[in-house]
């Protein structure tokens, strides 16, 4: 199991700069531990951040969300609910930061990916025990945040990125730590740290490629471990969604994965198939 050694933070990160948590998130936080939640108030955090609000709302009327027209912060409080917008918020101000590095990377594929995989993570958890759907999506946002700092302060980045998806016989991490002492859990995991996340969800972001990790002897708590199980079906249902030719970590980890639910090999791939259903008709609707 993939473990931090706090003394080492600097020399892990390798002048990468994870950016600082911003007030917007910090103050939702503080509003929503309140026993009675304002959402009067949650709508005028967001509003205040015209770009902000903006983004939440198109990411709101995207077909990961049923497709359904979202006129404003308040409609959206009211028809996803806090939880789901809150996680949207998140998504927006990650991007927003992300996209603003000196040397901003062409994300639009990444950030498709990471939306969808988000909305099919907490789809999945709606499925198989072990977490909830909010903590699904939240893990499913942020599984590979350390990719775009990453990209951003490597040059030679994606072809990292192509040469772990292609070697077989070690962990994606283990070819990012040859080339550059460090990886994109590792990063992910310190961002999502600093941004107040949960610490079941940091943990599963550290060991999301460490598949050893699912097995009950290895000691990570069983929710943490259920969102690496659902990440990797969610992952293989994405790239089939989006006709991504990937499957190099489904190879490595699907037999983990059946262990870890109690299901056969033939039980994942009837989840698949049906949410691979679901976001077609998804699409469609959206777009009739």
């Amino acid at each position: 199991m993939p473990a931090i050694d706090e003394r080492q933070i600097d020399t892990l990160l390798k002048g990468v700069q994870i950016p600082p948590c911003p007030a917007i998130l910090n103050q939702l936080s503080r509003e929503m531990e309140h026993e009675a939640v304002s959402l009067p108030r949650v709508s005028r955090l967001i509003n205040q951040d015209v770009a902000l609000a903006a983004g939440v709302l198109k990411i709101a009327n995207s077909p990961l969300f049923g497709g359904r027209q979202v006129g404003s912060v308040n409609e959206a409080l009211s028809l996803l609910g806090l939880k789901n917008v809150f996680n949207l918020v998140i998504n927006q101000l990650v991007r927003n930061i992300q996209a603003a590095g000196e040397r901003p990377p062409a994300m639009a594929r990444f950030w498709d990916s990471a939306a969808y995989t988000a909305t099919v993570c907490a789809m999945l958890a709606a499925q198989l025990p072990g977490t909830s759907r909010e903590t699904a999506y939240s893990f499913g946002l942020f599984r590979d945040c350390g990719m775009p700092l990453l990209m951003q302060k490597y040059a030679d980045y994606k072809d990292v990125l192509k040469r772990a998806n292609a070697t077989e016989g070690l962990r994606y991490t283990q070819v990012e730590d040859a080339a550059y002492g460090t990886n994109h859990a590792v990063v992910g995991y310190l961002f999502a740290r600093q941004w107040g996340l949960s610490d079941v969800i940091c943990q599963a972001i550290l060991s999301h490629h460490d598949f050893v990790s699912l097995d009950h002897e290895a000691g990570l708590p069983d929710e943490t471990c259920t969102l690496i199980a659902l990440n990797l079906l969610a992952e293989r249902i994405v790239n089939l969604f989006l006709r991504v030719n990937d499957e190099a970590e489904w190879l490595k980890g699907k037999h983990a994965a059946c262990t870890f639910f109690g299901l056969a090999e033939q039980d994942l791939d009837d989840i698949v198939d049906d949410a691979l259903v679901r976001l077609e008709q998804a699409r469609a609707a959206k777009a009739a």
